[in-house]
């Protein structure tokens, strides 16, 4: 029996094609080898070319790297200490997302994607801590970091909840909040707010100057004089920091969605039609031709179930164990890979 070989152009490092393969024509002629009908064994070199081929701005980096826990991938910022709000410009600093790790079977878009979430989360991060809320005690907090103790709130849990009070005067209410509120010390301006029909607070606002070292910075310039459009229900006015928040984040998502560019491509702007989408990942997909060579078939079905096996996690020690144990054991005839223990798990508990 012999095993269609593919021609080289059609493999990235790391990638080769399933035994039988067939080759896919798209309707403007170019021959592909469909990513669903590739197995993967990525290595660090490989995913480096990959990560060298990401572009998004001049402040922001990407690595690959190896330790003791395998292949990852990491954002790097050049940012300032969000910490010193001084009036004088700050020394420029490096800060790291957190490690993505990359298994050697990953396909090729998803460690593409990974990155993107990389830099989004990354970002993230930098943009939770310029939110700022001036105390009672007139100390700046950054509320909405992810530098806060949570096992510390959960024991502080009953002081922290809300019981929402009636309003009396909803906009002296909301400026109030926004004069506590910075986002990279700009202040936050009320435009207009407007009780829908729908019992739904329409509140449109706009991010001011920044103090003039921090416009002599330039950084996230991207937020100089956004203007942003929140949904409150009624009653819940003291959710507007939560929503801001929200919004904040979007905005800075939309941003990496419309600058992430592989090998130039902007895939995740909205600028991409998604009928041309759609369509090209229609014509890669023709399985039922495909599947009628049954050579192929077989190698199809066993790789999707290797692959989908090695996703399956261990069960848990302890009590995450026997929670997750709990929570599978609830569904009848579930369907999927059980955690790697959990049928040893049901075995010994029968024969106790």
């Amino acid at each position: 029996m012999s095993i269609h070989v593919l021609p080289a152009r059609f493999h990235s490092p790391g990638e080769t094609s399933m035994p039988h393969a067939p080759v896919v024509e798209l309707d403007n002629g170019e021959q592909c080898i469909p990513q669903h009908y590739l197995r993967y064994r990525h290595t660090l070199a490989s995913i480096s070319l990959l990560a060298g081929q990401v572009d998004f701005d001049a402040q922001t980096l990407v690595f690959a790297g190896e330790d003791h826990g395998g292949m990852y991938v990491q954002a790097g910022l050049i940012g300032r200490e969000n910490y010193d709000r001084s009036n004088a410009q700050r020394a420029r600093k490096l800060v790291y997302g957190r490690k993505w790790r990359i298994d050697a079977d990953t396909p090729t878009s998803e460690i593409i994607q990974t990155l993107f979430l990389a830099i989004k989360k990354a970002r993230e991060h930098e943009v939770r801590e310029l939110l700022t809320l001036c105390a009672a005690d007139g100390k700046t907090s950054a509320v909405f970091s992810h530098h806060h103790d949570l096992p510390l709130l959960a024991r502080q849990r009953e002081r922290l909840h809300v019981q929402p009070a009636a309003v009396s005067d909803p906009l002296v209410e909301l400026r109030g909040q926004l004069a506590a509120l910075r986002f990279a010390q700009r202040p936050i301006e009320l435009v207009q707010a407007e009780l829908r029909a729908n019992s739904q607070w329409l509140i449109d606002l706009r991010l001011g100057e920044p103090p003039l070292a921090r416009k002599q910075e330039g950084d996230f310039a991207e937020y100089d004089g956004l203007a942003l459009t929140l949904l409150l229900p009624e009653g819940r006015l003291h959710e507007l920091p939560y929503a801001l928040m929200d919004a904040l984040v979007a905005h800075s998502d939309r941003h990496v969605d419309e600058h992430f560019r592989f090998q130039g491509f902007a895939r995740f702007s909205r600028n991409n039609a998604v009928q041309a989408i759609a369509a090209l990942s229609l014509q890669t997909r023709p399985y039922a031709r495909d599947m009628a060579d049954a050579r192929f078939e077989r190698v199809f079905r066993a790789r999707n179930y290797e692959v989908d096996a090695s996703r399956a996690p261990v069960l848990g020690e302890g009590e995450l164990g026997r929670k997750n144990r709990r929570l599978i054991d609830a569904h009848t005839g579930l369907l999927g890979h059980m955690p790697r223990g959990y049928h040893a798990e049901a075995l010994r508990d029968k024969t106790a």
